[in-house]
């Protein structure tokens, strides 16, 4: 896995070991399997992760009890080789419902094997955030941000 953070971006390239449409399905569709229950922007209990499979589909965390944590809106859905969604997540940790104020997640699938996919993720735009919007970048951007979630990506989607 490489990363970068630029002074805009945050970039992380991996490879994982699994075909390109399980290496979509796992990130997509799959990320209750991997996505980490620390990782939430509510006030209760994690109880999944969900991406509605669609250009306009939400991106939420349910809660145990029901309660729907929106955090971002699917922007491109092209099983199986680029999804994006809008990060709408506040400097703050919470919901940000206003779309002008959301930075933007692109993922990029490409098989390099019948069995491995070159995986890059780029999120961008954070300067929609507002002042103070290096703090996000930082964070995400930090080897407990995006770099961490995408080892855990790929070692599940390793197993499918």
């Amino acid at each position: 896995m490489t990363q970068q953070a630029s002074d805009k971006d945050v970039r992380v390239e991996l490879v994982v070991d699994a075909p390109i449409e399980t290496a979509y399905d796992v990130f997509t569709t799959g990320i209750d399997s991997w996505w980490p229950r620390e990782h939430h922007i509510g006030a209760g209990r994690l109880a999944e992760e969900v991406i509605e499979p669609r250009v306009g589909g939400r991106c939420l965390g349910r809660e145990d009890d029901g309660t729907e944590c929106p955090w971002g809106t699917v922007l491109v859905w092209q099983p199986p080789t680029h999804f994006a969604f809008s990060w709408a997540i506040g400097l703050d940790w919470k919901h940000e419902p206003d779309p002008e104020r959301a930075s933007r997640v692109d993922v990029t699938f490409s098989a390099v094997a019948p069995d491995r996919t070159a995986v890059t993720l780029v999120h961008s735009g954070f300067d929609k955030h507002g002042p103070g919007w290096e703090s996000m970048h930082d964070a995400v951007g930090s080897p407990g941000g995006w770099p961490d979630l995408a080892n855990t990506y790929a070692k599940v989607a390793a197993t499918r």
